[in-house]
């Protein structure tokens, strides 16, 4: 008698665990991404500061009922959310302000909620007020001049947002992680590559078509009574079918995923009871335990048990290959398909290796210590183009010894037309003025930063900074400095991550400290925040940074790079020099004039008492 998939269940797990211990870092970053976006594995984590985002108590009793409290003494932030909508502009204002108000006095004690100070504070702030989507609509009335056009424009512009994250976001994600997790359970590296798949083989938006269809199906079936429960088992296969083969058309995928699940409904049921005791710790812990390892892991069982009903259907319908046609996401390919699909990846390592481009004497040094290059832009472009097939052969490597996921034996990638093409490299050096422009960049972008996070505070625009132009060069300095004398740690990202940070919060604080001893003011303070400096460098601002400095050195500047290496070498120095009198002429005038408008300067209450530290009014 054959076993059920359900008697299967030990050895299952037991894979999943094996799965987990060889991605687990991966696999749970995956998940965290899931939760963040609201789309499944989420019940008990979602529980998280849903009280005071839902439900706000006013506690006090001399308010004006009329205008802030419900009937109930609860206010709600989606009331400001209606209020807006509505076009009651200027009621909607009100209650946020109120409702801000109440929240800092009912959390302000609070280890959980009563964070006051800080970039992450701040936001969450912003959105249990509500004060963020009443910056919005305010805004819009000062263009419109009319709060009914305002609460329609707030309307339609919401629905679109939200119908955009959900398509092109949410809903299709179910499906690009469990394409992560099928490659997990079958391979020992996973690249972006496998991440990036569906926009690869270019049937992301069929895939996006297919997951609304499944959805939009299966929502129509939740109008019935006992339709809804049903008809999620009966197409709970779709996300993975999907993540097989996302050409697929939509009733196809609907219909494969009954026809798969036809017996298998109960053994699901009652594979997913068999987890209660990881539910049960997950609630004990608040969600932690999911977090960090329980929610990974439930899906990655999931999936060692679609596994199980593919390989069974398969048996008793070969015909279903033709859709179900990605044989090497579930097994490793032989030796002889992978050899005659990567035969030429031997004898390029040999080629690039021979052919290494790189500067001679002091400028190879100041390449390798500080990822400075010093010579003609032609043999810097063909260094990038080196680095970047080094990657593609890297991963080619990986892939023809059976250790990554073959991409040149996928079914949806047309091996006649395929080209070769190195991957995007990070491992790169830049030149003095590509420097100069990302010194330049850093700076507008961190002051943009800062202005929008003062009036999203506020209400108000203020020029934050020393400096009367828009630019902020404690953001430029730190960007360059860590993409010079962290160079050498930029293969390592967790060393990188750490560097940086150590370089910006010495940067952050000599600056903070430079600034007070030579004009008695504070341009910014810390005090009040966890695990604080002199009220000039803090935990989370360090951590803020240290993030920055990676997304800027593994993302940001090498786009620029490669984008700006367009750009001939003449016109690319003319507009560094332009750009760069302007912030010189800048510098110099602020050395006897410095910004000290209303907002630019930030002073805690300790320092407001002190002589030395005189609030600017």
């Amino acid at each position: 008698m054959e076993t059920s998939i359900y008697d299967r269940r030990k050895e299952l797990k037991k894979k999943s665990h094996a799965t987990m211990k060889r991605h687990y870092l991966m696999l749970v970053f995956m998940m965290m991404l899931m939760t963040l976006f609201g789309t499944e594995f989420n019940t008990v984590m979602s529980g998280w500061g849903e009280t005071p985002l839902r439900i706000l108590e006013v506690g006090e009793s001399d308010q004006e009922p009329g205008n802030v409290l419900s009937d109930n003494n609860i206010l709600l932030p989606n009331e400001i959310i209606s209020d807006i909508a509505s076009g009651r502009i200027m009621s909607g204002n009100s209650k946020a302000q109120e409702l801000a108000r109440t929240v800092m006095e009912k959390y302000s004690d609070s280890e959980s909620f009563g964070m006051t100070n800080g970039v992450l504070a701040q936001i969450t702030n912003s959105f249990l007020s509500g004060r963020l989507f009443a910056q919005l609509g305010k805004t819009l009335y000062t263009i419109t001049r009319s709060e009914r056009v305002a609460g329609m424009i707030f309307t339609a512009g919401a629905f679109v947002f939200y119908a955009l994250v959900f398509f092109f976001i949410k809903n299709v994600f179910s499906a690009v992680i469990r394409r992560v997790y099928l490659t997990a359970r079958t391979y020992k590296n996973i690249s972006a590559a496998d991440v990036s798949y569906f926009f690869i083989v270019r049937k992301f938006l069929s895939a996006c078509l297919t997951m609304i269809v499944h959805y939009l199906y299966y929502t129509l079936w939740c109008l019935t009574i006992v339709g809804g429960i049903i008809k999620y088992y009966s197409y709970w296969a779709v996300p993975y079918i999907v993540a097989e083969n996302p050409s697929v058309k939509p009733r196809e995928a609907i219909t494969l995923s009954r026809k798969m699940m036809n017996g298998h409904k109960m053994e699901l049921v009652l594979f997913q009871l068999s987890f209660i005791g990881w539910h049960l710790l997950g609630s004990l812990t608040v969600g932690i335990s999911d977090m960090f390892y329980g929610s990974a892991y439930r899906l990655a069982a999931y999936t060692e048990f679609y596994a199980a009903i593919r390989e069974e259907i398969l048996k008793k319908d070969p015909e279903l290959k033709k859709t179900l046609n990605d044989p090497y996401l579930f097994r490793q390919a032989d030796r002889i398909p992978l050899y005659e699909a990567y035969f030429d990846v031997v004898e390029e390592i040999t080629d690039v290796y021979e052919k290494k481009v790189m500067p001679d004497g002091w400028r190879r040094r100041a390449a390798e210590w500080f990822g400075i290059w010093i010579g003609s832009f032609e043999k810097k472009k063909a260094y990038d183009q080196q680095e970047e097939r080094n990657l593609a052969i890297l991963h080619d490597k990986l892939c023809m010894q059976g250790d990554a996921y073959p991409q040149r034996l996928s079914p949806l990638i047309d091996k006649k037309k395929e080209v070769r093409k190195g991957q995007f490299s990070y491992i790169r050096y830049y030149t003095v003025w590509v420097l100069i422009l990302l010194f330049i960049g850093f700076c507008f972008i961190g002051w943009s930063w800062e202005v929008a996070l003062h009036f999203m505070q506020t209400g108000e625009f203020a020029n934050r900074g020393t400096l009367p132009g828009p630019w902020l060069p404690i953001y430029g300095s730190g960007g360059i400095v860590v993409m010079t004398l962290c160079s050498r740690f930029r293969k390592n990202p967790v060393a990188e991550f750490f560097s940086a940070i150590v370089l910006c919060g010495f940067l952050e604080y000599t600056s903070g400290w430079y600034l007070e001893m030579k004009y008695h003011q504070r341009w910014w303070s810390y005090d009040g925040y966890f695990l604080n400096l002199h009220g000039r460098i803090c935990a989370e601002g360090l951590l803020v940074f240290g993030v920055g400095c990676c997304a800027v050195v593994y993302l940001i500047a090498p786009v620029f790079d490669h984008l700006i290496s367009r750009v001939r070498q003449r016109i690319l120095i003319v507009i560094c020099a332009v750009l760069g009198a302007f912030y010189l002429t800048d510098v110099v005038y602020s050395g006897s004039h410095p910004n000290m408008a209303e907002g630019a300067i930030e002073v805690s209450a300790e320092d407001a008492a002190q002589p030395e530290y005189p609030l600017h009014s």
